[in-house]
């Protein structure tokens, strides 16, 4: 069939843009995310069949494809494998130019470049799968390949929202590795080439959500080494942090000025309002200037200051649309919510607050309109709680998924409060410059928590004292 024989062509000639895909990475430093997907590609080579069925969800921006290209690389150079067993699709070119799907594509893979069937492939093949949101059967379709043949191992990569897609069928085949935007370790290692072996980032988490002498011990020890690797900067450690406080969360701003890092972060923005937003749920295309607004809205408003019916209000629409674009944002995980600590009455009375999944995005929306001052102790005051929040949501994602993350209701308390596997109720407070911890203090009764954390600038080093542990917001923010 003429269908087949172009879609043929445009596979090939996806194949062929391989090396130069890895010619652009080459130089690039991998984050972690890479070895946790380098174990299941080295397992799968070894002769272990169970982990090839591998999900990278994450919002647009994050890295990625640029993970997928060191993966290519080292299976291609490393391990070599023959670059024809080497099979990248991008989902979102695939369903623009042949309206196809990805069960299609790689029959055609199969027949045309090596003469056999999905049933009697009997040599491994590595099938990588870019944007795969943009075809809705692609679960389905992996599935039934992996069931036919265990020779075919596959990665996908997509937005945050592909776990709408997967079944419980799916869900008992594949493995999630969540991609997040950089944290400060990423930041040193992809910007000024410096690494930390230390498990720093680990023991800071365990200190976080247990709270015990030992954790508290070892993340003190850590951090000592984190500060003597940080004197191989050719700056203040401090105006680093800044910058990446303020610009540098994407990868791909990493070798550009403040300003065209503002400008690539907007481009992510208004590549998600365009693109991933309705391939997670349609909308009419008027809707477009609405979510605009509405991110735009959230962009400038404190935490806490938000609800339904104020956006409603404000933006004269209806509380429902508000709440389905809302819902819809939270799928790409351009932004996340927290709820009011509390019983469900106080779920239900309090209005949610809205984070963006890093501050960077904040800081850019704010730029873009020539909102704030930058530079001011206020803004950074707000980034920085953007930036701790998102590190929380993120220990709720990877590391403790039963951990729980709130805001506390009432005027006048701490920041965040998060609910630990114990049930212990811990109250963690925010700050840049001048913080006192009376706030802190009267939650850690309130809540008659163990222990409570204040994250500020104010502090060189991790320090325990009484009940309460004090954590530099540059420490904080390898999590």
């Amino acid at each position: 069939m003429i269908f087949d024989e172009e879609l043929n062509g445009y596979i090939k000639s996806k194949q062929r843009e391989i090396n130069k895909q890895i010619a652009k990475i080459e130089d690039f430093n991998c984050r972690d995310e890479y070895f946790k997907v380098k174990r299941y590609l080295d397992e799968y080579l070894e002769g272990a069949l169970e982990k090839r069925f591998i999900v990278l969800p994450g919002l647009r921006g994050v890295g990625k494809s640029t993970i997928v290209y060191q993966l290519m690389d080292y299976l291609i150079n490393t391990k070599n494998v023959n670059q024809k067993n080497v099979l990248y699709l991008t989902m979102d070119g695939l369903t623009s130019y042949f309206q196809t799907d990805l069960l299609h594509t790689v029959d055609i893979f199969l027949e045309k470049t090596h003469k056999v069937d999905k049933i009697n492939l009997d040599e491994k093949i590595f099938v990588f799968v870019d944007e795969c949101h943009f075809d809705k059967k692609w679960a389905i379709s992996g599935k039934i390949i992996y069931d036919i043949n265990p020779n075919i191992f596959f990665l996908f990569t997509g937005s945050s929202a592909l776990d709408l897609e997967i079944n419980t069928d799916v869900a008992r085949r594949m493995f999630k590795e969540q991609i997040f935007p950089n944290n400060f370790k990423d930041y040193l290692l992809l910007k000024h080439n410096i690494s930390f072996n230390c498990k720093f980032p680990k023991e800071l988490k365990n200190m976080i959500h247990f709270g015990n002498k030992k954790f508290i011990n070892r993340a003190i020890d850590c951090e000592e080494i984190i500060h003597e690797k940080l004197s191989c900067l050719n700056n203040d450690p401090k105006i680093e942090f800044e910058k990446f406080l303020k610009s540098y969360s994407f990868p791909s701003t990493l070798n550009l000025d403040e300003e065209e890092a503002y400008f690539q972060i907007n481009t992510i923005i208004n590549n998600i309002i365009e693109k991933d937003i309705f391939s997670v749920k349609s909308f009419n295309t008027s809707t477009t200037d609405v979510i605009r607004r509405i991110i735009l809205y959230i962009a400038l408003q404190k935490p806490g200051t938000t609800s339904h019916q104020k956006i409603a209000n404000y933006l004269s629409i209806s509380p429902t649309t508000v709440r389905e674009i809302l819902e819809t944002l939270e799928k790409t995980q351009l932004i996340f919510n927290l709820k009011p600590y509390g019983g469900g009455g106080k779920i239900l009375k309090k209005a949610w607050q809205y984070y963006f999944l890093s501050p960077s995005l904040k800081a850019a929306i704010n730029f873009e309109i020539g909102r704030y001052d930058l530079d001011s102790k206020e803004c950074l005051g707000i980034l920085a709680e953007n930036l701790v929040a998102s590190a929380l949501y993120k220990m709720t994602k990877v590391d403790f998924k039963y951990m729980g993350l709130f805001y506390p209701p009432d005027k006048g308390s701490s920041d965040f409060i998060i609910r630990t596997k114990f049930d212990d109720s811990i109250p963690i407070e925010v700050g840049i410059g001048k913080k006192t911890k009376s706030q802190l203090i009267k939650d850690i009764n309130k809540y008659n928590s163990k222990y409570g954390i204040l994250v500020s600038n104010r502090y060189e080093q991790i320090t325990h004292i009484n009940n309460i542990i004090y954590i530099p917001l540059m420490s904080f923010s390898f999590i």
